[in-house]
């Protein structure tokens, strides 16, 4: 490895390091939160916000500029304009969280823009990263990653909107936009743009490349422009943009899984990342199914749930186990397994929830995700002791 790469690897590790910090403290907020809820009543809005905007918003951040600046094997972005990005996105969270539980509107305004100025730092790190490569393989990952901040940037708008009360009688449209452009678009979009070079990576081979990727990639675009537009077309045009992110996520997982599962079926981030991305397009296509057939859209309900534990949870958890011990060093191999062992307790547990939640046992659904949290953080406890 030259110095070059060696710093730019060193950099890129330290980012991702900073953020899945500040994502793993997000995410005990969600716990905690989603415990209160059970035990005390409430909303989930706190739970699925501190975790969506919390702690999965911070992974994202920390691993798409790594794997920029990994897979485009360009210079690391300045640290200044990285910890401005997670000051910014730690501080907005924070500030909605609050805002908008304790009724004040200023703050939740404040919170709202600083999440947008967030993402904005976020695109031009991804950006500038490729602008300084000399090789363009991961130049089509970094146009989903664009395009999805721009969707987050659109959707973050509109929640502080509906945060201040300022939606008036288009309260419900603007929800349903928000949520699809944050879920769908923010979040969805970075997965599917990640999986062409992640997926294989997870399987322990190099990136397999197909035309699924670019038909992925107009079909995002397409469902980013269904999506916006439901704020005048209405709830058929979030449908049908959803339904395309649905298609999209389907035929980037299925192409690169069906090529790779040989190799990849004994590695448990392998399988729960593509299990994750299998329950999102479900959701996703029965979503906009429903939408269609004219039910009242539910952003908390057992659906949101779904797609929240077993999509985004799994794909989440299943990337950590690959990711932890990459940034932790050498021994890398007993740290893989370590963080393989067992995969009949996440699996089942992450799994099971989504049918529990299904089925409306909320109480079930919180011992199993208890169950998948704790045995995540004995794997993580235990990395400390691996050796070679």
């Amino acid at each position: 490895m030259t110095d070059d790469a060696g710093r730019r690897v060193v950099a890129s590790h330290a980012i991702a390091r900073r953020a899945f910090r500040l994502a793993g403290f997000f995410g005990a907020v969600a716990v905690l939160w989603a415990l209160w809820v059970l035990l005390r009543g409430g909303s989930w809005w706190g739970p699925v916000h501190a975790f969506l905007a919390g702690t999965v918003l911070c992974a994202i951040a920390g691993a798409s500029q790594m794997f920029t600046v990994t897979w485009s094997a360009a210079p690391a972005p300045p640290a200044t304009s990285t910890t401005a990005q997670r000051l910014a996105l730690a501080g907005g969270t924070g500030c909605v969280l609050v805002g908008v539980t304790a009724g004040l509107r200023a703050l939740t305004w404040v919170g709202g823009a600083l999440l947008v100025a967030s993402l904005a730092l976020l695109a031009w790190s991804i950006r500038r990263t490729i602008s300084r490569s000399l090789l363009r393989r991961f130049d089509l990952s970094s146009r989903f990653y664009l395009l999805a901040f721009a969707c987050g940037a659109v959707g973050v708008t509109l929640g502080a909107v509906l945060g201040t009360g300022a939606a008036g009688a288009g309260f419900w449209r603007v929800r349903l936009v928000h949520s699809h452009l944050n879920l769908v678009g923010l979040v969805g979009f970075t997965i599917v743009g990640t999986l062409p070079t992640f997926l294989p990576t997870l399987a322990h081979h190099r990136a397999v490349s197909g035309r699924e990727a670019k038909a992925a990639w107009w079909l995002v675009v397409g469902s980013a422009a269904g999506m916006a537009s439901g704020l005048w077309l209405g709830d058929a045009a979030v449908a049908t943009g959803t339904m395309l992110a649905g298609v999209a996520a389907l035929a980037m997982a299925g192409g690169i899984a069906l090529r790779l599962w040989d190799k990849g079926r004994d590695r448990l981030p392998f399988v729960q990342v593509t299990a994750g991305v299998g329950w999102l397009a479900a959701w996703a296509l029965a979503d906009g199914l429903r939408l269609l057939g004219g039910v009242p859209p539910a952003p908390f309900g057992a659906a949101t749930l779904v797609a929240v534990v077993a999509g985004v949870g799994q794909v989440l958890l299943g990337s950590l186990a690959y990711l932890v011990p990459v940034l932790a060093g050498p021994p890398l191999e007993p740290k893989f397994r370590r963080m393989s062992r067992r995969p009949a307790i996440p699996l089942a547990a992450a799994n099971l929830a989504a049918v529990a939640a299904l089925a409306g046992a909320e109480p079930v659904v919180a011992l199993l995700v208890a169950l998948w949290v704790a045995d995540f953080a004995l794997r993580l406890a235990g990395l400390r002791s691996v050796s070679a």
